[in-house]
């Protein structure tokens, strides 16, 4: 276990920095959070996520204000065309919302008070200090003597200033600028396919719409896309039935090269994103569309779930190649989606950044070495990616596809391989 305490600067100030941060202080470490946006800005890039086994875990070591942050979902369930059940896995699921979880965290984090934690903990001054910054873009990091620099910008103010830290987290996203800079060959591709999303509060959803999601995990799966609804905490972290909300995603199959692409992700005032288009930036004209198609194609209960949303965002799904997790002899760390995206069909991202984060205690207690948590973490990523990509070309394109046929054997061939490396080294 390190002796002295680490000044440590984390990039990037989603929950993959917050569960990083939380278990840094926790050890005694000074944290330094560093993120780019407002915090306006931040909050419109929220959505529901799904609380897996590794996030649960975390909650349970880490969560000092025990906030209820979830709805379980009994099963899922498939429906027809018709509203009937097809098909009901038995199945639970914990999902929950990007808002609420970030909250509880910047409460066991530097004991922010929000309308989620009105009473954060009190943080104990031997478990170190942390602080949260918003406006702050990390431009550059540079290694020299044993210590890490980091360059960054004040968007307010336009000034630059530098930081030495002993330690630096890349969780600075999907889009992570550390990651260009430093492994700027990583190979980025489209997978053909966008995700529409939205949420609608439970109090405005028709009482049988209600009844026929029943507060499970419900999919429609058609030829060339899919939507996939879930029940999730209220705006104010309400988790009362008739208080909570709906979260929905949809998949739709849009060419790289199409026009319909192009349209699709140009926001309202004419620049066109890669990644996430976000809250009030959707273009109106490409709403109306969307739902209009939504009452062509969707089944009801869908279709209300989509005219009833007031704030959509659409993601381009993408799949990218795993980066390298440490640089700088092992004193810059990628974590969470800086060092590898998923495909959202397995609800894996919040996942992966609770597990990097409690690896990393167990590589700073000195209860693992640097190699096997890097082997530990990309044997997370390597598997996970792989299946997001399997469930990915099941849904989108069908069993029988060339696709899903050779993704099925990668997956296979990924799994095999990953069995006789534990059989091999524990």
């Amino acid at each position: 276990m390190t002796e002295n305490p680490l000044n440590v600067v984390i990039v990037g100030g989603s929950l993959t920095a917050l569960f990083h941060g939380i278990v840094l202080r926790r050890l005694g470490h000074h944290v330094r959070i560093l993120e780019r946006n407002t915090p306006s800005q931040q909050m419109s890039l929220g959505a529901g996520i799904a609380a897996m086994e590794h996030v649960q875990s975390f909650m349970r070591k880490y969560d000092e204000t025990k906030t209820p942050y979830s709805v379980t979902s009994p099963d899922v369930q498939y429906l027809d065309q018709a509203v009937k059940v097809k098909s009901t896995w038995n199945f639970s699921i914990a999902t929950t919302s990007w808002k609420i979880l970030y909250y509880v965290m910047r409460a066991n984090f530097d004991g922010f008070a929000s309308d989620i934690c009105a009473q954060p903990p009190q943080l104990a001054e031997q478990q170190g200090s942390a602080t949260y910054e918003h406006g702050k873009e990390v431009t550059g990091v540079e290694y020299k003597d044993g210590l890490v620099t980091v360059k960054y910008r004040d968007t307010g103010t336009d000034s630059h200033a530098t930081v030495h830290a002993d330690l630096v987290i890349a969780a600075d996203g999907a889009s992570s600028r550390v990651l260009q800079t430093l492994q700027p060959h990583l190979q980025h591709k489209y997978a053909g396919y966008v995700a529409w999303r939205g949420i609608a509060p439970e109090s405005e959803i028709s009482e049988k719409t209600k009844a026929t999601f029943a507060c499970k995990a419900t999919f429609f799966v058609y030829k060339g896309g899919y939507i996939v609804l879930y029940t999730i905490p209220g705006e104010d972290g309400n988790l009362s039935p008739g208080h909570r909300q709906l979260n929905w995603v949809w998949y739709n199959a849009c060419p790289e090269n199409s026009q319909e692409y192009f349209d699709v992700m140009t926001d309202v005032d004419g620049h066109r994103h890669r990644t996430t288009l976000p809250i009030g930036k959707v273009n109106p004209q490409n709403w109306d569309k969307q739902k209009a198609l939504a009452l062509k194609i969707l089944p009801e209960p869908f279709a209300e779930m989509v005219q009833k949303t007031s704030k959509p965002f659409i993601s381009a799904i993408n799949d990218r190649e795993i980066a390298k997790p440490s640089l700088f002899d092992g004193k810059l760390l990628f974590v969470g989606d800086a060092l590898a995206t998923f495909r959202p069909h397995v609800a894996s991202s919040t996942n992966q950044a609770a597990l990097d984060a409690q690896l990393l205690e167990q590589l700073l207690k000195g209860e693992i070495t640097a190699a096997e948590w890097e082997a530990k973490v990309l044997a997370f990523a390597n598997f996970t990616a792989v299946r997001s990509e399997l469930w990915g070309a099941y849904y989108m394109s069908g069993v029988p596809t060339l696709i899903f046929v050779t993704t099925f054997f990668r997956y296979w061939k990924t799994v095999a391989v990953q069995a006789l490396w534990r059989r091999l080294y524990g």
